[in-house]
């Protein structure tokens, strides 16, 4: 688990679990702030053979965990989740900016040459293949096409990902937050509008 200094006791609650496997990066300190470069630093440090980002305030269901991993299992490099539905009450103005962030992803990538109509090109949960992953993202002439800032790291990744690479993906309801507010801001949009011409 990762955490870039938030201050709802992140740190603290995991301490609680005291589980050996659960092992806690702490970038409170470190030079450059997002969630897309919490995960690059997380997956540097991994040393299993597949692993899966999602949120941990409930929004993606554990239970979709074993599917993706299943995926991963029969061969696929990539496994994406996509909504199907959305669990509880999403502002208009959420749905609104979703839609047309991932109409411009979509159209981002089809001008190079990436035909991903279908997956949710935007998603926060998905799981890949550590050493296929690895390869292609800390890739020297890859590594700059990642928004460190930015918040849509998946996004970064199907730009540099090669066509021909076998991923799938699976369904599953988003549920929306109960508490807390979302974190995006116009420094995270603008992150993402600077990522589709990256």
């Amino acid at each position: 688990m990762t955490d870039d200094g938030s201050r709802d006791n992140t740190k603290e609650s995991v301490s609680n679990f005291q589980m050996k496997k659960v092992f806690f990066l702490d970038r409170k300190d470190a030079r450059d702030h997002g969630l897309t470069v919490s995960i690059l630093d997380a997956v540097k440090l991994v040393n299993t053979k597949y692993f899966v980002v999602m949120d941990a305030d409930g929004q993606h269901p554990w239970g979709a965990v074993g599917d993706i991993i299943n995926h991963l299992r029969r061969g696929d490099k990539l496994v994406i989740g996509s909504r199907i539905k959305v669990s509880g009450r999403w502002p208009l103005q959420r749905k609104i900016v979703s839609y047309i962030g991932t109409f411009l992803g979509k159209i981002s990538l089809l001008m190079r040459n990436k035909l991903y109509l279908s997956p949710d090109i935007l998603s926060g949960f998905f799981g890949a293949e550590t050493t296929f992953w690895k390869q292609i993202a800390f890739n020297k002439d890859n590594i700059g096409k990642f928004r460190l800032k930015g918040y849509k790291v998946l996004f970064d990744f199907l730009k540099i990902m090669p066509p021909d690479t076998r991923f799938t993906k699976i369904y599953y309801e988003f549920n929306a937050r109960k508490k807390a507010g979302s974190k995006l801001n116009f420094k995270i949009y603008l992150e993402y509008l600077k990522s589709l011409v990256t």
